[in-house]
């Protein structure tokens, strides 16, 4: 993920080489750029607007971070993943075991396993 204010940094110091389509993953309009000295500064003076109001963002399509106050009281957006207690694993094994996906030697197994965890 790339930052926006990164991004727009880029884009007003070094955006006539292409820095700012390079960081954002953009190699074809980088190498444009960096030719063209930004297009003779048009190009620039857009992606430095398209930066600045959220409308040119990184090429693989992932969202700016935003970072806090500080860098480090930054918190990234991750959703946590439900855990699985060996109680909700035991029910999964039983409804495979009920299924027919699991022998009863497996069951008896895997079962063992589960509640020597408990």
């Amino acid at each position: 993920m790339k930052s926006k204010t990164t991004a727009l940094i880029l884009s007003i110091f070094l955006g006539g080489c292409g820095v700012d389509r390079f960081y954002l993953g953009y190699t074809g309009m980088g190498v444009l750029k960096l030719l063209t000295g930004g297009c003779l500064g048009i190009l620039s003076l857009i992606d430095i607007i398209q930066i600045a109001t959220g409308n040119l963002r990184p090429a693989d399509g992932s969202p700016y971070i935003e970072m806090a106050q500080s860098p480090t009281q930054y918190q990234p957006n991750i959703q946590a993943q439900p855990t699985s207690t060996p109680y909700d694993n035991l029910e999964k094994i039983s409804a495979l075991h009920k299924a027919g996906a699991l022998t009863d030697e497996e069951f008896a197994k895997m079962k063992s396993e589960l509640l020597a965890k408990m």
